[in-house]
């Protein structure tokens, strides 16, 4: 599972085109299921970062989340090279977790 882990992050590294998902875990021959557990993975350690599609967030009302109006849009990650990584622990907890 390790070499797996590490060949995903490699993915995003080397990918110069959006790739799906689904298309990346059947290239991969992994489950998307796991395939989006990894990609968590790498949110958590600062070395992935999804990026805001934008705009799926209504603000015209009080329903927010729920509206049966706005689509959901597909969440895009990219990596965090190492002269944009934020100088703060990549989770709220101040830097004392190592997960």
């Amino acid at each position: 599972m390790a070499s797996q882990l590490s060949a995903v992050l490699e993915r995003f590294t080397h990918q110069s085109a959006p790739l799906s998902v689904g298309q990346m875990a059947r290239e991969m021959q992994i489950e998307p299921g796991v395939l989006h557990g990894m990609i968590d993975y790498w949110v958590r350690k600062g070395k992935l970062r999804e990026v805001n599609g934008g705009g799926s967030a209504c603000t015209s009302c009080g329903v927010k989340g729920a509206c049966p109006f706005v689509v959901a849009l597909p969440r895009y990650y990219e990596v965090v090279r190492e002269d944009d990584a934020p100088h703060e622990p990549p989770c709220a907890c101040g830097g004392g977790c190592h997960t």
